[in-house]
């Protein structure tokens, strides 16, 4: 299975006006690094339009290096009119208009939105050009000229500070590399190595832990021994996303030790 990683722009393009330190361009292609290694991992085979984080190609030559590949995921950070804008704060893929890939759009939003802990709700999306006969953005039309399905992956707004800064943090791009390529895995049925946090201390993602901790003082999760850190919970990387969405939509609300 051969999966084609497009690291948008190049190299210190699209710097954020919330947090100059963010550069789409070059935090992409940090992102591109994890997620090909993490994929690799679970056994694809692993194509990238940039090589090093200097390189630029067209959008025909990003699309076309797609060719013999079961998907192009192509990574991003969305913006506001280039300008620090505190209120918005959604995770968006665009698929192509065809509607090919529509529930792995769907399936990539929600676990973008989950790891990053997004405050407004993931978007998965068509956009037509202007003449309504194909895809308005070029990497996604490109792509499906070489018999590929090409999506773009919207991380939040780095027109926003939260997200400029959660995005500068390499053990962040980490954690979304694992997240996306396990979904990835999981989607084209390939082998999914099972990823397990036996003790809360190994929780470390700052959006996981705060729930976990708040359902075991609520009683609604109950440790098996240990203290503190080093109580012992067991849970599945599923299970946890499962219960930080609910948390997100406010199941737990009201509930009281």
């Amino acid at each position: 299975m051969k999966i084609c990683i497009d690291a948008g722009h190049t190299l210190g393009s699209n710097p954020s006006p919330a947090n100059p330190d963010y550069k789409e361009g070059t935090r992409m292609f940090e992102l591109q690094k994890y997620l090909k290694a993490a994929l690799e991992r679970f056994g694809f085979e692993v194509v990238c339009t940039r090589t090093a984080v200097t390189d630029n190609p067209s959008l025909y030559e990003r699309g076309m290096a797609a060719k013999g590949c079961e998907l192009l995921l192509s990574l991003h950070s969305n913006a506001v009119a280039n300008e620090r804008n505190d209120t918005v704060d959604y995770v968006r893929v665009i698929y192509p208009v065809t509607r090919k890939g529509q529930v792995l759009a769907r399936e990539l939003s929600e676990t973008v939105a989950s790891v990053m802990g997004t405050s407004q709700q993931p978007q998965y999306v068509v956009r037509w050009n202007s003449a309504g006969d194909a895809d308005y953005y070029g990497v996604i039309r490109y792509a499906a000229q070489a018999g590929t399905v090409g999506m773009i992956l919207e991380h939040s707004f780095h027109t926003q500070l939260r997200a400029a800064n959660w995005l500068l943090s390499d053990e962040n791009l980490k954690q979304l590399a694992l997240a996306e390529a396990s979904l990835l895995a999981e989607y084209y049925g390939m082998e999914v190595p099972e990823v397990r946090y036996e003790l809360l201390k190994d929780i470390k993602s700052e959006f996981y832990r705060p729930t976990i901790e708040k359902l075991l003082d609520l009683g609604i999760l109950q440790g098996r021994g240990g203290r503190d850190s080093d109580t012992v919970i067991d849970l599945g990387e599923d299970a946890v996303r499962l219960l930080v969405m609910l948390d997100r939509a406010g199941v737990f609300d009201g509930k009281k030790p």
